[in-house]
């Protein structure tokens, strides 16, 4: 029986030198479903109901060679926005120019059915962190982060995952423009990626939810090191990116969302750590609630400031004072 699921639909099409029986069958026992035909025959609206994630086709397919094959297909507003893998003869690689032709990969015949399988998998796979990533920092974005984070929860193990937004970023966008707001965040990816990568190691995790707002995960062990050298190295390069005026008043003059005027101090960060370490965490959104609550708190604060969860313990009314910055205990 057919383990294929929704979502996993391969529209294959051939011609009488590939695929087969046997290359049906291994897609089919890896849970894909397969559609077959040739292009001029295809039943379109057949299709759309359940769409293909990808589309195979081999070289002859309809009588056209692969390059006709690939922009008939890029061309087509329905099957020119799926991945597309193409199955050549050995003796062709050389004569075609791969780079435009508008394929995402190729198989050489004679192939090994398992190889199509595994070439799909991993073509899917890279769709999607493509498709995942953001397209200014290229961290992972939020169905990576999604997906992370509920690995973390189901694992059992310690694990502190942080919010991270940029204070007055939107006023240094108004008073400075996209451009050197987009600047601003490619900085702030590169100290992220380079602190978690250091203290971390490979059980860091840095993602981009969008805009000014970032995540990062680690072991509790390491997320207040984490905390204070992210925020150390952002408040020494931030003032860098305003104009001389504006540094040396420590404010820049712009509107707010009402459109009042209004005085903004150079941006920081606020930091709202989520952990496990004393209280379970059962499902990914009550990392966000948590979370949400914890962003108040640090946003209430001036300067770069990053607040822990400690939900097991009573509120401390004292903020603790960790240098550069606070720290609040929930």
């Amino acid at each position: 029986m057919s383990s294929s699921q929704p979502g996993r639909r391969i529209l294959l099409l051939h011609n009488e030198l590939a695929p087969n029986v046997t290359l049906t069958a291994a897609l089919d026992k890896a849970g894909y479903q397969i559609a077959e035909g040739n292009l001029p025959d295809l039943a379109l609206h057949e299709l759309i109901h359940d769409p293909p994630c990808l589309i195979l086709a081999t070289e002859g397919a309809g009588g056209h060679s692969v390059e006709t094959l690939a922009r008939n297909l890029k061309h087509d507003a329905f099957l020119g926005r799926l991945p597309l893998i193409v199955f050549v003869r050995d003796s062709r690689l050389n004569d075609i120019d791969w780079g435009a032709l508008g394929v995402d990969d190729f198989i050489t015949i004679p192939y090994r059915a398992e190889d199509v399988v595994h070439r799909v998998r991993l073509c899917l796979s890279r769709l999607t962190r493509s498709l995942d990533a953001n397209p200014l920092t290229r961290l992972p974005g939020n169905t990576t982060i999604l997906f992370e984070t509920t690995a973390r929860i189901e694992s059992k193990q310690p694990f502190a995952l942080a919010y991270v937004d940029i204070d007055n970023f939107k006023s240094f966008n108004d008073r400075y423009g996209y451009g050197r707001g987009d600047e601003v965040l490619v900085v702030a990816c590169r100290i992220l990626t380079t602190v978690v990568g250091e203290l971390a190691g490979t059980e860091g995790f840095v993602g981009h939810v969008g805009g000014d707002d970032f995540v990062f995960m680690s072991r509790p062990d390491k997320i207040d090191t984490i905390c204070q050298t992210v925020i150390k190295r952002f408040d020494l390069v931030i003032p860098d990116f305003y104009d001389r005026d504006d540094r040396l008043k420590g404010y820049i003059d712009s509107v707010d969302r009402r459109g009042n005027k209004e005085q903004f101090p150079m941006m920081s960060l606020s930091i709202a750590v989520v952990t496990n370490e004393r209280s379970p965490i059962a499902h990914p959104g009550d990392v966000s609630k948590i979370a949400s609550e914890l962003k108040k708190r640090a946003k209430a604060m001036k300067g770069s400031v990053y607040v822990t969860d400690q939900r097991d313990q009573a509120i401390d009314a004292s903020s603790e004072r960790v240098e550069p910055t606070e720290q609040q205990k929930l």
